[in-house]
């Protein structure tokens, strides 16, 4: 199967449209993709970002196909963390034991949704849901605002004060899990919002300095600047090791300006921290050299974005045929 997209990121006012259909604040939604949400929604090859997961391939098999899977390494019963740089060479053997439970058994694009959730997520099948993710960001932005819609969160994020920690906490449960409080989620989406609505540090207290939009048609971003032009820049760097303490938000600031002049000066470029048609060339083919071998994070715990009810769904139906 040809698994590479399109590549196409988000454009300037993709987030705030997804904002308007869940009906929440735009700060709310920018907040819960910089925490939630991978850093990009495709690799280097133009394939969606994804993660194969053997334990969910496990589940969704039974008798000789699940034997064979297990013979292949392809499938255990309990999660583990073994995730090799690419995962698509996993998925296509996957796919070729069992296409649909293959497809089930990853997570895919900038949102991270596991297959096993694709009705959620408005498709009839995951493998419709992966074809959709090869269309773009925006439709894996989209397939993420109908997941929300589908679980009740659109209502947990809207009519709190999303300063305080303990308003996330309803959403950061029902997305993450009961493990969302070991791991801060609660508090780093607080944080987030606090940056994005109020221009504050959240750490300091401090007033951030005021970016404006990136201008329409701009072929060079700099300091001062936001909006989905400076992400997509800052994910791609992540993407090439450089490390961003405060988050693949949009915003170029200091620590943006300070990677971009890392990268300029690694790669003999006029080292000025702007972002202009030469420095982003150059990060380009920095990228396509990679040759694909970046993944997303592990999850942090084995269920990670299944809905406790779907879980339990389907051991129900592992255990009707096992009979």
């Amino acid at each position: 199967m040809n698994f590479v997209g399109t590549g196409r990121r988000l454009a300037q006012g993709d987030v705030g449209d997804a904002a308007r259909v869940l009906g929440i604040e735009t700060a709310v939604l920018l907040a819960f993709l910089e925490v939630e949400a991978a850093g990009r929604g495709f690799d280097s090859k133009n394939r969606p970002k994804m993660l194969f997961e053997p334990h969910v391939f496990w589940r969704n098999l039974t008798g000789a196909l699940r034997d064979q899977a297990a013979r292949v390494g392809l499938a255990y019963a309990k999660w583990k963390r073994n995730y090799p740089a690419d995962s698509y060479p996993r998925l296509e053997k996957a796919i070729g034991i069992a296409r649909e439970p293959g497809f089930r058994s990853a997570s895919y694009g900038l949102p991270q949704i596991l297959g096993e959730n694709h009705m959620a997520a408005g498709f009839a099948s995951a493998e419709a849901m992966f074809s959709t993710m090869k269309q773009g960001e925006r439709e894996q932005l989209l397939a993420m605002v109908t997941l929300l819609k589908s679980w009740g969160l659109a209502a947990k994020l809207r009519g709190k004060d999303f300063t305080d920690p303990e308003s996330w906490r309803p959403a950061a449960k029902a997305y993450n899990g009961s493990s969302y409080a070991t791991h801060g989620y609660h508090t780093k989406l607080a944080a987030a919002f606090v940056k994005h609505a109020k221009g504050i540090d959240a750490d300091t207290g401090k007033a951030l300095p005021r970016k404006s939009v990136v201008p329409v048609g701009a072929v060079i971003l700099e300091a001062g600047m936001k909006g989905e032009a400076v992400r997509v820049l800052q994910a791609d760097l992540q993407a090439l090791g450089f490390v961003f303490k405060s988050g693949i938000d949009g915003r170029f600031g200091a620590e943006t300006e300070a990677n971009v002049r890392l990268f300029q000066a690694g790669h003999g470029l006029t080292i000025d921290g702007k972002a202009g048609p030469k420095t982003m060339r150059a990060i380009a083919e920095v990228l396509a050299a990679k040759g694909g071998n970046e993944a997303p994070e592990a999850p942090k715990a084995a269920e990670r974005r299944v809905h406790p009810l779907l879980a339990l769904l389907l051991a129900i139906i592992n255990a009707i045929f096992k009979r």
